[in-house]
């Protein structure tokens, strides 16, 4: 069997419509909301893998997933089905018998949308010599293809072909390279005058992406779809425009958790500090060091070395205590200090480790044919993934996490080289009592290995909310941990390429994202590299330094490994802390509604000039940082967006702040240790003022700055200020301070309102371009 027809009329299904397919196959159309529309085509034996872990539209689903063909939550609405039609009075969808195809139009508060029409010949095969399924779709030359996730290259993905598979990418070309760590069959086309749309395959599968790489004369232009399963579930997401359709994708995938208030703070790790022989007095010489020079930070990362043995290498939920003669003094000063820490662990024991008979015992490994555990290469020698979807593997791990890792001392777990590269195709897995191929859900181990540790912390302080990092995943990662683009280089290179990761991961339900501040392997950064770095990193989610540099006499980069730059990246990081309330804000905003913390400037502003230029990008909706990512440049040109209003350059404690009109470029000074920052007129800022030295994630202050135009002007913001560490905020309990701003030509009123309250935080509320306008307050 190769092109798929239809071989029955439709027939309405109360959700949807069904059809039959030749050989055996059937067609389902799901309207599941009025921005959503699911279609399957499944074979009568049904799906290899029946549950999905990545759509959680109840903001998670049990461990042994969610039926992939599911319609619970959903509000299904009344469709009606003709012949070749599904229609409806937001959607229209014509079907193709023969062979099949689909053409889909849905509606919007700006009229009817085309989008997604399947190529008109051989839209859908399944190969069944190649295990193989494929969905074609025509293009126009001006589409865009946004998404991907965790994608090497230029944001706009058109003209390349990707494959999605996770994979340990040590040392990536940050332009060329694929694939790298995250399972993220997402893409969005479209362009800023007709419009986008998301499509999502729900697949843990490997699939693969041509996005007009190929071009056949008996097609026209096309992209097409490959994925390694049997049959083929995918969602579109209807928009039209990006801050519609991503908050969507973030909800039907699960929202993100809401991380305390310090995992938005400064880190640093070194593999090199834990794997000092005294790494003891390594890392607490570090944090000393930190005290002394007043650097601004959160938390210590430790890298793996923690559990390594006499041959050197890493055993998790071991410890060496040759290494850490004091352990409970060496986490009672960490903790002195103000610092939380976060510690690595990892999913596979090599054969060595001493509990690995415990665990092929009760049957805890991805196992072979032979029912023996699947031995595959992984970093220091041969070993054995655990099974997360086995759930004596999940309790047994979430007690090594609960005794040998939190209950040690450590804060929080950083889930690390979690990508399950298994190569064996006849490896299984328990699959939660039904037997599955462990290829065929690869990216499984990593959102289970997660979820486990995240669930181990919330058992051990059920007070406080988690704070979880994975390397890998699939699609709802977010859920749990925070992520990053991997063990990146060191160079200019990077640099500007990691600035489009971060964005595409942010338009695919990553929100929490940062990269490896100086890059994690390579050469060290010089002085002007290692600032401009932390630069870039300053109004990032995430900002944490990392690195491995072995080829080094003194491997470890540190923040004044440079002294030239030491107090330049202070006052970088200060800033940083000057914004926390602002990104914490923005953490919550993705909590609670899923929009993104940073964006390219096009998801907010329908303008060519924010299509073509994508070295800037957006801190929520209101502030636009343009980064220096190339050396010896200390001027640079930036794009202001038409905006009401216009726009200010930001500058500390300046009433006085330059103001532009938007929609044009300007030239920019941008000396070493300074990034231009602007803000959009109208905005209301929470700026932290003052906060505790040992805590600089703990405002004591807060000015709200509203930043008023030269003409008339209304606005108001709601903006979220908490404890930042317990489950509290679900109780009301916090600051939700309501801003309000009405601006004339003579006058100007601000009234702020608490609706809730945080006692141990002073609000004030300061203004700029306030001119010669009176005041009230």
């Amino acid at each position: 069997m190769s092109v798929l027809k239809l071989q029955s009329p439709l027939i309405s299904t109360g959700t949807g419509v069904k059809a039959e397919l030749q050989s055996g196959y059937s067609l389902q159309i799901d309207p599941l909301e009025k921005w959503l529309c699911r279609v399957a085509i499944v074979p009568e034996e049904g799906l290899i893998v029946p549950n999905t872990w990545m759509i959680a539209p109840d903001g998670d689903v049990p461990w042994s997933g969610r039926a992939r063909l599911d319609t619970v939550t959903f509000s299904c609405p009344d469709v009606t089905v003709s012949d070749d039609r599904i229609s409806s009075d937001f959607l229209e969808v014509d079907i193709q018998k023969d062979p099949l195809a689909l053409s889909f139009r849905f509606k919007s508060d700006t009229g009817w949308h085309s989008v997604f029409d399947d190529r008109r010949m051989a839209a859908y095969r399944y190969l069944p010599e190649r295990a193989l399924f494929q969905h074609a779709q025509t293009r126009t030359i001006d589409e865009m293809h946004l998404g991907l996730g965790d994608k090497a290259g230029p944001l706009d993905r058109t003209g390349r072909r990707f494959r999605c598979l996770q994979t340990d990418a040590l040392g990536y070309n940050a332009e060329t390279s694929d694939p790298l760590y995250k399972h993220v069959p997402w893409l969005i086309v479209g362009n800023a005058n007709d419009g986008y749309c998301g499509i999502f395959y729900d697949t843990m599968a490997e699939c693969a992406f041509d996005l007009g790489a190929e071009h056949s004369n008996y097609y026209g232009y096309s992209r097409s779809v490959e994925v390694y399963e049997n049959a083929l579930v995918y969602y579109l997401v209807f928009g039209p425009s990006l801050s519609d359709i991503v908050p969507r994708f973030q909800k039907l995938t699960g929202l993100p958790h809401l991380q305390p208030r310090w995992a938005s703070g400064f880190a640093l790790t070194s593999m090199h500090h834990a794997d000092a022989d005294n790494a003891q007095d390594v890392m607490l010489d570090f944090v000393n060091q930190c005290r002394e020079r007043e650097l601004p930070i959160s938390a210590y990362h430790s890298g793996s070395g923690y559990t390594t043995r006499e041959d050197g290498r890493r055993y998790v939920f071991t410890w060496n205590e040759k290494k850490f003669p004091q352990r409970d003094k060496f986490f009672q000063q960490i903790q002195q200090a103000g610092l939380y820490t976060c510690a690595n662990i990892k999913p596979v024991l090599l054969k060595e480790h001493p509990l690995f008979g415990e665990v092929e015992d009760f049957g805890g490994f991805i196992t072979n044919a032979n029912g023996e555990p699947a031995i595959e290469m992984f970093w220091g020698g041969p070993g054995a993934s655990l099974d997360f979807t086995n759930p004596q593997t999940l309790t047994w791990w979430q007690e090594g996490v609960k005794e040998q890792v939190l209950g040690a001392g450590f804060t929080s777990t950083w889930n690390d080289n979690n990508e399950c590269e298994i190569w064996d195709e006849q490896a299984k897995l328990n699959g939660f009592g039904s037997t599955h191929s462990a290829m065929d859900m690869r990216p499984i181990q990593a959102i289970l290995m997660t979820r486990a540790s995240f669930e181990a912390s919330k058992a051990v302080d059920s007070v406080n909310r988690p704070y979880t990092i994975t390397r890998a995943g699939p699609v709802g990662i977010s859920r749990y941990a925070q992520t990053w683009s991997g063990d990146n280089t060191t160079s200019w290179h990077t640099l500007r390429w990691n600035l489009a990761n971060g964005l595409s991961m942010s338009l695919s339900a990553f929100p929490l994202v940062g990269h490896d501040i100086g890059g994690f392997v390579g050469p060290k950064p010089d002085a002007e590299l290692l600032c401009r770095w932390f630069e870039m990193m300053a109004l990032h989610p995430r900002a944490v330094m990392n690195s491995w540099k072995p080829e080094e006499p003194d491997p470890a980069s540190t923040p004044w490994m440079h002294e030239s730059v030491a107090n330049l990246i202070r006052d970088v990081l200060t800033l940083r802390y000057r914004f926390l309330p602002l990104l914490y804000h923005l953490g919550w905003c993705a909590h609670v509604s899923g929009t993104p913390i940073i964006t390219p400037m096009l998801y907010y502003f329908n303008d060519e000039s924010c299509r073509q230029d994508l070295s800037q990008f957006m801190l929520g909706e209101d502030v636009l940082v343009a980064p220096v990512t190339e050396p010896g440049v200390t001027q640079r040109m930036v794009y202001l967006p038409r905006s009401d209003g216009g726009w200010y350059q930001w500058q500390p404690e300046d009433v006085n702040a330059k103001w532009y009109e938007g929609g044009e470029s300007v030239s920019v000074m941008a000396p070493l240790g300074s990034f231009p920052l602007f803000v959009r007129a109208g905005a209301i800022l929470p700026i932290a003022t003052d906060w505790q030295q040992d805590k600089p994630h703990e405002a004591n202050a807060i000015t709200v700055t509203c930043f008023l135009p030269p003409g008339k002007i209304q606005s108001n913001a709601t903006l979220f200020y908490d404890d930042g560490l317990s489950w509290n905020y679900q109780k009301q309990s916090g600051a939700n301070i309501f801003v309000e701003i009405v601006c004339e030509e003579s006058n100007a009123s601000i009234k702020l309102t608490e609706l809730w309250r945080e006692a141990n935080v002073s609000w004030q509320l300061a203004t700029v371009g306030l001119g010669d306008r009176v005041v009230e307050m």
